[in-house]
């Protein structure tokens, strides 16, 4: 008889009765069937996304190890580093020198599944895999949508029991807001309401039918961020940081944090656009190296 894998959490308590949770798209009109036109501007955006992470991953190459000034590292855990979407595993090759260079004894970098456009519980999977591989406990470092892989993969599949650190490094946390009443400043405008209504419209019948499995899961409201808890981590042994820059660019300071607790610290950072970008807080921000640094190397 062929043996059923176990059941994630999220698994079980729908089967208990919990209540259906709303699909992987923001609230509103269904999606637009796909079209051959919409396949290839997909197609396009994608080659273009992973076009300009490799490029900027060959500047990060030329770009000076981070020197680590603190304590030395005296555990032997593996860490791991998750990378964000449309990412690539050159994109961290700085950080992953740094953190050798500090003392890491072994330091992974996760590749990505299809270059992380895929469904994010496919790449939590593919974690549990490379932390099977690693053996013993590990800690990890997730990048924008590679924070939300690690928390799945802690919260759904079991990794509570391995994971002694995770650390989310612009992570859209409490998910990418999309809809204006996640901005409660601009609702109060009737004009902005008319403007978004026709927005709204647009964006339902062209640029969420071309975005991929993973994007549509990181907008709030979506099934899996719902399932995930938004930016509540459960207590226990995994302790969290949330790393989170003002002027990211990409994901919102509002959206990046975690929601405080025992086991939860969250860290803003100084600098300006060019120092603490999306980019630049995942390879050459020395602040954001730092912190992670701080919060691996405990015991």
């Amino acid at each position: 008889m062929t043996e059923r894998p176990p059941k994630t959490r999220a698994q079980v308590s729908r089967d208990q009765g919990a209540a259906p949770r709303p699909a992987d798209h923001p609230k509103g009109p269904s999606q637009a069937p796909r079209d051959l036109r919409i396949e290839r501007a997909m197609k396009l955006v994608k080659h273009a996304s992973v076009t300009g992470v490799k490029l900027s991953a060959r500047t990060w190459a030329r770009h000076p190890t981070h020197t680590w000034q603190g304590h030395p590292i005296t555990h032997d855990r593996a860490l791991l580093l998750v990378g964000g979407f449309a990412g690539s595993t050159g994109f961290y090759d700085l950080l992953a020198r740094s953190y050798e260079a500090a003392g890491a004894r072994r330091v992974a970098v996760m590749p990505p599944v299809d270059n992380a456009f895929a469904d994010i519980r496919v790449s939590a999977e593919r974690l549990a895999s490379m932390v099977r591989l690693l053996g013993g406990d590990v800690d990890i470092i997730g990048h924008s949508e590679g924070g939300l892989v690690a928390r799945w993969y802690v919260h759904e599949l079991g990794g509570d029991e391995v994971v002694r650190h995770v650390i989310t490094v612009g992570t859209p946390n409490r998910g990418l807001p999309v809809r204006i009443e996640d901005y409660p400043w601009l609702e109060r405008s009737a004009t902005a309401r008319r403007l978004n209504k026709v927005v709204d419209a647009v964006a339902n019948r062209t640029v969420l039918p071309m975005a991929s499995v993973a994007l549509r899961q990181m907008l709030r409201g979506s099934e899996f961020m719902e399932t995930l808890g938004g930016p509540r981590v459960p207590e226990g042994r995994t302790e969290y940081l949330a790393i989170r820059s003002r002027w990211d660019g990409v994901v919102p300071f509002s959206s990046a944090d975690l929601e405080p607790g025992p086991n939860v610290a969250n860290v803003s950072l100084r600098g300006g656009p060019r120092t603490a970008n999306h980019a630049a807080i995942a390879s050459t921000n020395v602040e954001a190296f730092e912190a992670s640094m701080t919060f691996v190397r405990r015991p």
